[in-house]
């Protein structure tokens, strides 16, 4: 049989008492005790361009004001249950934080700051950066084109570092540009896999750093003839 408690601020009966020197019911409890230390102010950054968000220094796959907020607060309760409520007051914007564990509940109201920048990703793209140049020439170039940016799609979908900078077309043939030697290489393979081109590799200097010179991998690809 649970024995009845008496809670030593209130006097209201109950069957649980919370704390460890000082225990008291659940409603005191809350009232002089803090289940979590919530900010009163944050900041969420995000991708003025593809939408990221920026947390703890990374580039995160978050978009909604759901899954941000969620990000932003994962580590406030790791304890507690938490429900989080948002609204916008007088243009300003404001999350509630509903705490709980059992018969414990608090909410913490806190101001939403949002703050735009590009990310490094969108920062290269729309700056023309290229790691490498893929240069295809031959017969029917352009239905390989297409397999091209398909993979090159394929290849952003999976990891923003991959994108496909820019495409010129050329006299007897097309020019892609790719962000990294990592996506250069799995096209190649996808090229060799199904069209089996001669395949020839140079490099051109684009500058130095740090005293070291820094070149840019171009590779010539020429369809066999059909």
């Amino acid at each position: 049989m649970e024995l009845s408690k008496f809670c030593p601020r209130c006097g209201e009966e109950t069957t649980q008492l919370y704390g460890d020197n000082k225990q008291l019911c659940s409603n005191c409890f809350t009232e002089v005790n803090n289940l979590i230390e919530a900010p009163r102010e944050i900041e969420i950054e995000t991708c003025s361009v593809c939408g990221r968000m920026k947390e703890k220094g990374e580039w995160i796959e978050a978009y909604t004001v759901e899954d941000q907020l969620g990000e932003a607060f994962a580590d406030t309760a790791e304890n507690f249950t938490l429900e989080l409520q948002y609204w916008e007051e007088d243009e300003e914007f404001f999350v509630r934080l509903h705490v709980s564990e059992g018969e414990l509940k608090e909410h913490h109201d806190v101001k939403v700051e949002w703050s735009q920048d590009q990310c490094p990703d969108c920062a290269r793209f729309q700056g023309g950066f290229f790691k490498a140049k893929i240069q295809l020439r031959g017969d029917n170039v352009q239905k390989v084109a297409d397999d091209i940016t398909d993979k090159a799609a394929e290849l952003t979908n999976r990891n923003r570092s991959d994108f496909l900078s820019n495409i010129e077309h050329r006299d007897g043939g097309i020019d892609f540009y790719l962000s990294t030697e990592k996506m250069n290489k799995k096209i190649l393979s996808m090229l060799r896999d199904n069209y089996r081109p001669e395949i020839e590799r140079s490099y051109e200097l684009v500058g130095e750093r740090d005293g070291q010179r820094v070149y840019r991998n171009v590779v010539s690809v020429r369809l066999p003839e059909r």
